[in-house]
């Protein structure tokens, strides 16, 4: 077969592209360009490019922000939530998924479905909201402690409602990538190792997490993502004691202060990435692991 042939026309190349950027195009400016257009009016603002105090522009308003300390106790405790968040809401979303996979009976997986997915259609506020009533010292939590004789302990104002809450609220979105990763896992893999005279825990350790890490890993870069841009339950279940980067934005956007509160946005956003970066990083590693 000459080259001429095995390579198809100029106009057919041609087309396809056209087609694919009419699929893509209208998506593509509606998330980008808008996208765009916000990290420019924050990179002004944080830059004092709409001054009215006098400071004229340039990078005070970041200069005050990177040299106080208090800053950066914000910026690590918002880390420290989300990160804690994550690693609980992965640890707990690993054997709920894995059980959603053995369960055979139908009647008995739909509710399992139900009862993990359906307080997403309730709202944040209403779920901080409960458990605010739950975790309070009075609250069920604390009665079925002093029942066992311990407690009563204190739940609500401090990091701990705070993640206690947070876990609850996405939990549903880190079952997800895991179930769907262990799906494709083949159970052969298994019970060749069973076979071959393996434990169960060294077959978990050697067969099973190598597979599903990839989701694992997927599952914590959309919790943490979520867990640290996390507004309503900090702010309901901190009770003002627990201060985040959100919170002081959104403060900073009541006082109108929009050049710190852009600086903060701006840090928030490029904090948020660095972490997804490292775990996709990672996630990537696993791959070509597994590739070879």
């Amino acid at each position: 077969m000459s080259a001429a042939t095995a390579s198809p026309p100029a106009g057919h190349t041609l087309s396809k592209r056209w087609r694919l950027s009419i699929l893509l195009g209208p998506g593509l400016i509606i998330i980008v360009l808008p996208f765009v257009v916000a990290m420019l009016v924050l990179a002004g603002y944080s830059l004092n490019l709409r001054d009215t105090t006098g400071a004229g522009v340039g990078f005070s308003v970041w200069t005050t922000f990177l040299t106080d300390s208090f800053n950066w106790q914000v910026v690590w405790t918002s880390m420290r939530i989300a990160g804690v968040s994550t690693a609980i809401t992965v640890l707990l979303a690993y054997p709920v998924a894995a059980m959603l996979l053995r369960v055979r009976n139908r009647y008995y997986l739909i509710f399992a479905y139900i009862a993990l997915f359906s307080p997403l259609l309730v709202s944040v506020i209403s779920r901080s909201y409960g458990w605010l009533l739950l975790l309070s010292d009075t609250g069920f939590v604390n009665q079925l402690l002093s029942l066992a004789g311990l407690g009563p302990y204190r739940l609500v104002f401090n990091e701990t409602g705070v993640v206690i809450a947070i876990v609850h609220v996405l939990l549903p979105y880190a079952v997800l990538p895991i179930l769907n990763i262990m799906t494709q896992v083949p159970p052969i893999y298994r019970e060749a190792a069973l076979d071959l005279g393996a434990s169960g825990w060294t077959v978990f350790r050697k067969v099973t997490l190598p597979l599903t890490l990839p989701g694992v890993i997927v599952a914590a870069e959309i919790t943490f993502a979520l867990a640290i841009s996390a507004f309503v339950t900090p702010s309901l279940l901190g009770g003002g004691r627990v201060l985040t980067l959100s919170r002081m934005l959104y403060d900073n956007i009541g006082l109108i202060e929009w050049g710190m509160a852009a600086v903060q946005a701006i840090v928030l956003l490029a904090t948020a990435l660095a972490v997804l970066f490292v775990l996709e990083r990672v996630n990537r590693s696993t791959h070509a692991a597994r590739r070879d």
